[in-house]
């Protein structure tokens, strides 16, 4: 299969697939030593460090997507957002590329992209809560 012309190098995704999960297990590792877990178990401060795993993963294995892939996001077609009575739904429409194997991958980059965008932002506020606040 082709996106943007360029051929999908499937042995460079699953590079970035592994390299992001071995990122995500470093950074949780990292964050819960640094927490002090490890000594003491708090549920908020272990809470954070797998938001910060979770952002790790989806920031390097969406962006290593977009930089070995070409663009996968060609394959998007749009993104709503559904308020149904007491939730908020976010849901990303996708086309068929024809090939399963490339398919999956786009609902793994689709999934990265989705967690990358919807965790950074609490983090940012946090941040800023905290210099600013």
């Amino acid at each position: 299969m082709e996106t943007d012309g360029r051929p999908v190098d499937f042995g460079k995704l699953k590079l970035v697939a592994w390299l992001a999960f071995f990122t995500g297990l470093f950074v949780l590792s990292l964050a819960l030593w640094m927490f002090g877990q490890f000594e003491a178990f708090d549920i908020g401060a272990s809470a954070m460090a797998a938001a910060f795993a979770a952002i790790a993963w989806s920031a390097v294995f969406y962006f290593g997507c977009l930089f070995v892939a070409g663009s996968l996001t060609s394959y998007i077609v749009g993104d709503d957002t559904r308020i149904r009575r007491e939730s908020v739904e976010h849901v990303t429409t996708t086309r068929s590329s024809g090939d399963d194997r490339l398919d999956r991958w786009i609902d793994h980059f689709v999934f990265a992209r989705n967690t990358f965008g919807l965790a950074i932002v609490p983090v940012l506020i946090l941040v800023g809560l905290y210099f600013w606040g």
